[in-house]
């Protein structure tokens, strides 16, 4: 098993295999520039689409300026809810949905031919994001691509995932999440963790095998 050294020295381990799964059910709290859908129950008028502020809030029809940052759609939900049933609305039903998630993204560096940083825009998977980046490079590995998660955080974890698995139908392809990190190393390196320092070099440093 590979570790990562990082800041005051903190080793963290690199294992082959997917990452978890957020499920259906992983709480998300809305963020600046998110493209939020929000539906009112049989009142077309006060249901729009609202791209949400930097500072947390967006406009609603009829009432205004309401901040929703940090909230889970649930709790967004019931803010509205409950302003709604103030001032227009008997038992108001909201329903809100993310059409794009702007405040999460992913980066991808490494054998892949844009390298960046690439914006959630609702369930992505690691095959799409690699197709976000241009799709692999000449050189790449297809067998180590390294999915570096939870970096700063006590679970902080790299996943050694095959691409050639996924694609075959071996693998499931893994659902990635905000800040997810994706390095494609290239082939022919003697010790592929050496190709990931060499891309990452001054952002992560790896330890030995």
């Amino acid at each position: 098993m590979a570790q990562e050294s990082h800041g005051g020295g903190q080793m963290v381990p690199a294992v082959v295999g997917l990452p978890p799964s957020p499920g259906n059910d992983a709480i998300y709290r809305i963020g600046p520039h998110d493209l939020l859908e929000i539906e009112v129950f049989n009142v077309d008028e006060l249901s729009s689409e609202e791209r949400v502020n930097e500072d947390g809030s967006i406009i609603m029809p009829l009432i205004g300026s309401v901040s929703v940052g940090g909230l889970t759609l649930r709790e967004a939900e019931q803010r509205l809810a409950d302003i709604l049933g103030r001032t227009y609305l008997q038992d108001p039903q909201v329903n809100i949905f993310v059409s794009e998630y702007a405040s999460q993204d992913v980066t991808v560096v490494g054998a892949v031919r844009e390298p960046g940083v690439f914006p959630l825009t609702g369930r992505t998977t690691l095959l799409q994001v690699i197709a976000l980046a241009g799709g692999l490079a000449s050189l790449a590995n297809e067998d180590e691509v390294v999915i570096f998660r939870g970096r700063g955080t006590s679970h902080a974890q790299a996943y050694v995932v095959s691409l050639d698995k996924i694609q075959d139908g071996n693998l499931p392809d893994p659902v990635l999440v905000g800040d997810d990190r994706v390095i494609v190393s290239k082939s022919g390196t003697v010790v592929f963790l050496k190709g990931i320092v060499d891309t990452l070099r001054g952002f992560v440093s790896f330890g030995t095998l």
